[in-house]
This record gives structure tokens, C-alpha cells and sequence, in this order.
């Protein structure tokens, strides 16, 4: 029996701190897939970046339209 009561001990004392930092480990996976970004979530991704590329654009077709017409407004905006 003391040889049995040994080995379970040793067990306990080693197992149960590793045993425990698997289910903190385990833990942890499950949260960070729970708020992964799902399909939809790149898809939206993607068509917020084609907005803004398209957005991006627009901003330097105007300010190449206003050095055109009205130059130096850009001095002007900073004063």
C-alpha cells in the first residue's frame, strides 16, 4: 500500500498543477476562436477597405480639382 500511496502522491503533486494549466491553456483557445472573425466578418472587411480606397480617390481628385482652381488653399487651411 505504501508504494501505491507514493506514486499517487507524486501524481497529485505534478499532475495537478499541469492538469490545470491545460485547462487554463484550453480555456483561453476556446475564448480567443469564440471571437475569431467569422466569414461575414471579412466580408465586411473587405468591403469597408474597397470603400475606402474608393473614398481615397475622391479626396485626391478634389484636391487636384482645388490646386487647379484655387491655388495655395492649402496654406490657407493651416493658418
Amino acid at each position: 500500500m505504501n508504494d501505491i500511496d507514493g506514486i499517487l502522491a507524486i501524481l497529485l503533486i505534478f499532475g495537478l498543477p499541469f492538469f490545470g494549466m491545460w485547462l487554463w491553456y484550453r480555456a483561453g483557445r476556446e475564448r480567443r476562436m469564440s471571437t475569431s472573425v467569422g466569414e461575414a466578418g471579412w466580408q465586411a472587411l473587405d468591403q469597408a477597405q474597397v470603400m475606402a480606397r474608393r473614398l481615397e480617390e475622391r479626396v485626391e481628385q478634389l484636391e487636384r480639382i482645388l490646386d487647379e482652381d484655387v491655388p495655395g488653399w492649402r496654406a490657407k487651411g493651416q493658418q
